[in-house]
C-alpha cells in the first residue's frame, strides 16, 4: 500500500485516514526490512526545537534521518531570539525557509492545550511540515512505533488482540499524548483497546468523542474500566503509562496520584490474568516499581526495547512520506 502525505503536518492523529495509517506502518515495516527509502532525504534538513528533554524521540529522528541521507539540527528556546520574545509566527516563518521540516516537542502542564495551540501556530506559519513530537495532547509519533510493535508481534490479527492501556503511577507529572494518540489510532484502525484508569484520570472529551465517532465506523471495541485486575482479564498487551489528572489542579493531581500508586502497578498478578503470550509494553523513560515491578519490567514478557527501536523505523517512515512521497 502506498502512502501520499507529503508536505503536510504530523500534529495529531485526529487528521488522517486509517488508510494512510496502513500506509505508514506497511512503509516502516518495509524500511525495517531494507526493502524501501535508501538515501531518500539526501540534502534535507531537519531542524527540531526541544522545549522538554527527550531520550528515545530526540535520538530516533536524529537516527531515522541520517539513515537516509538526512541531517538534523536540535535547538532549545533557550538558544534562539524566543527566549527574548520574537513570537512563534516570526519565529516559524524564518526557520521554515532554511529548513525541510521542523521537529517540535513542548508541553506545560500547568496550561493545559496551549503546547498544542502554540503547534497549530507554527504550522500555520511554517512552509515545511511541523511533526509533533509530543506537546500536552498528543504523541502521534509514539503511537506509530506501539503500533508497529504490536503488529509485530501479533500480525494480521493484531487488531482481534485485546489491548489494554493502562493508567500507572509516577512521582512526576506527564502528558495525556500517549493517551489520545493510542485512543484515537485504535478507533480508527478498528483495534480492541481498554483504557484503565482510576478515577479522575479520564481523557479528553474531544479524543473521547473523536474515539466513538470512529469506532462506530470503523468496527472498533472501545472499553473503559477502573479496576486494572479487571482490565487485565483475557489482555494481549498490557501497556503502562502515567498522565496527569486532566480535571485537578497540580496539587490534587498530586494526591489523586500518591493515593492511586499501590493499586495500579502492573505485577504478574496482572499477567496471570492475562492470555498466555502476553506482552508488557512501557514507552519509557520507567522506574521499576512504579508504572511496574521489575519483575515485569525486566522479564520475557517485556517487549519494551522493541518497542523503542521502532521509534527509528517508524519515524524513517513518516519523515520519508511527508519529505519526498
Amino acid at each position: 500500500m502506498t502512502v501520499d502525505i507529503r508536505g503536510r503536518d504530523f500534529l495529531g492523529l485526529k487528521d488522517f485516514q486509517a488508510d494512510e495509517l496502513v500506509g505508514l506502518l506497511q512503509l516502516a515495516a518495509d524500511m525495517k526490512a531494507g526493502r524501501n527509502g535508501r538515501r531518500c532525504l539526501e540534502g534535507k534538513l531537519i531542524g527540531m526545537l526541544f522545549e522538554k528533554a527527550s531520550t528515545r524521540t530526540r535520538i530516533s529522528f536524529q537516527a531515522a534521518a541520517r539513515q537516509l541521507g538526512g541531517l538534523t539540527e536540535t535547538y532549545t528556546p533557550q538558544e534562539l531570539q524566543l527566549s527574548n520574545a520574537e513570537t512563534l509566527i516570526d519565529t516559524a516563518e524564518v526557520m521554515s525557509r532554511f529548513l525541510d521540516a521542523i521537529v517540535v516537542r513542548s508541553y506545560d502542564l500547568d496550561a493545559y492545550g496551549k503546547a498544542h495551540r502554540d503547534l497549530q501556530v507554527i504550522a500555520e506559519h511554517s512552509a515545511v511540515p511541523v511533526i509533533n513530537a509530543l506537546d500536552d495532547k498528543e504523541h502521534p509519533c509514539q503511537v506509530l512505533a506501539d503500533l508497529l510493535t504490536i503488529q509485530e508481534r501479533f500480525g494480521a490479527s493484531y487488531q482481534r488482540r485485546k489491548v489494554v492501556f493502562t493508567w500507572a503511577y509516577a512521582k512526576r507529572q506527564k502528558s495525556p499524548g500517549v493517551t489520545h494518540s493510542l485512543l484515537t489510532a485504535a478507533a480508527l484502525l478498528g483495534m480492541t483497546l481498554t483504557l484503565a484508569y482510576p478515577p479522575g484520570f479520564e481523557p479528553d472529551d474531544e479524543y473521547l468523542d473523536f474515539a466513538r465517532a470512529a469506532a462506530r465506523r470503523s468496527g472498533a471495541r472501545i472499553e473503559h474500566c477502573h479496576d486494572l485486575d479487571e482490565a487485565c482479564v483475557g489482555a494481549d498487551v498490557i501497556y503502562a503509562k502515567s498522565w496527569k489528572s486532566l480535571t485537578s489542579t497540580s496539587a490534587g493531581d498530586r494526591e489523586l496520584r500518591e493515593r492511586a500508586r499501590a493499586r495500579w502497578c502492573v505485577s504478574r498478578r496482572h499477567f496471570e490474568r492475562a492470555n498466555p503470550g502476553a506482552v508488557f509494553m512501557d514507552c519509557m523513560p520507567l522506574i521499576r516499581g512504579d508504572e511496574a515491578t521489575a519483575e515485569v519490567v525486566d522479564g520475557p514478557q517485556s517487549i519494551r526495547y522493541a518497542e523503542a527501536e521502532n521509534r527509528m523505523h517508524a519515524q524513517k517512515a513518516l519523515l520519508a512520506a511527508l519529505l519526498t512521497g
